[in-house]
């Protein structure tokens, strides 16, 4: 009877290792958050607005483009972004727990004139 209850305890604490392990997602766990911004470039001149921002993250994180959250599927995130003629500055930010990346972005608009 005294194996019995040993052999319950260890198959709980067990029980709840296994289900910590799985509610975190441990093949994230180790990576470190890196974030692309594919477009637009930094400094690129356009002649027309908005421009798609878009880009990829490498694990679970919430991306914000000038404090707007963007949805993100599968890894990738894009959204359109409204210029002002000039320069315009972009900031890019994915955040996953403690983890934080920035890219700033500048792209200057010039609107074509006929």
């Amino acid at each position: 009877m005294n194996n019995l209850f040993k052999l319950l305890g260890i198959s709980l604490v067990i029980f709840l290792l296994a289900l910590q392990i799985v509610a975190c997602k441990p093949w994230e766990a180790g990576y470190i958050l890196s974030m692309t911004v594919d477009t637009p470039q930094d400094g690129t001149t356009v002649t027309a607005s908005p421009v798609t921002v878009s880009g990829t993250v490498n694990k679970t994180a919430e991306v914000k483009i000038n404090d707007m959250v963007v949805p993100i599927k599968g890894g990738k995130f894009s959204t359109d972004f409204k210029l002002t003629e000039g320069s315009n500055v972009i900031n890019v930010v994915a955040t996953s727990g403690k983890d934080t990346v920035t890219k700033k972005v500048t792209v200057t608009y010039n609107q074509s004139k006929p």
